[in-house]
């Protein structure tokens, strides 16, 4: 599992020699016998993996497995990561702090250029701190949901990707 410093969605890939269908089933079996830690929902080949709703936080994880067959077997490729919604709101938090940068950065150096006051670049280091300040935010919850994506990895590990071999991006 993949857990570089600027990453804010652990991700990983691994070749298994078993079916998406033998998998989904491997899947099932684990969350009947674990309905009191976490939930799942599989359409066709993709699994989505929670917490439960009486253990789930704000922050809680999920893991979303998406199958895929090859010729070599089975390529699973995993993301852990916040609600969609949540994530949603991080990515246009950040293209929105992006694009002001970008227009105060445009119409500041152009003021600067034209020999006109370009007061409003002092904007600039503000919104980057904003991004700083987003990053380190997300970076502190997905801390928080440490343990939840041990305990869902832990549990899914020894039944779905016991066989599996890393595959390198």
């Amino acid at each position: 599992m993949s857990t570089d410093l600027f990453e804010v969605r652990l991700r990983f890939k691994k070749l298994v020699p078993e079916t998406p269908e033998q998998l989904v089933e491997s899947v099932k079996i684990v969350l009947v016998e674990n309905q009191d830690k976490i939930v799942g929902r599989i359409t066709h080949n993709t699994i989505r993996i929670r917490i439960v709703e009486q253990d789930r936080h704000f922050w809680s994880p999920e893991l979303s497995l998406n199958l895929e067959e090859t010729g070599l077997g089975t390529e699973v490729r995993g993301l852990y990561g916040p609600k969609p919604d949540i994530w949603l709101g991080y990515m246009f938090t950040y293209f929105f702090l992006g694009f002001v940068t970008m227009v105060v950065s445009v119409i500041g150096f152009s003021r600067y250029n034209l020999g006109l006051s370009s007061y409003i670049l002092w904007l600039v280091p503000f919104v980057l701190g904003g991004i700083f300040v987003l990053w380190l935010t997300s970076r502190t919850r997905q801390r928080l949901g440490k343990d939840e994506v041990n305990l869902i990895h832990g549990l899914i590990k020894p039944s779905v990707l016991k066989s599996g071999v890393d595959v390198e991006e």
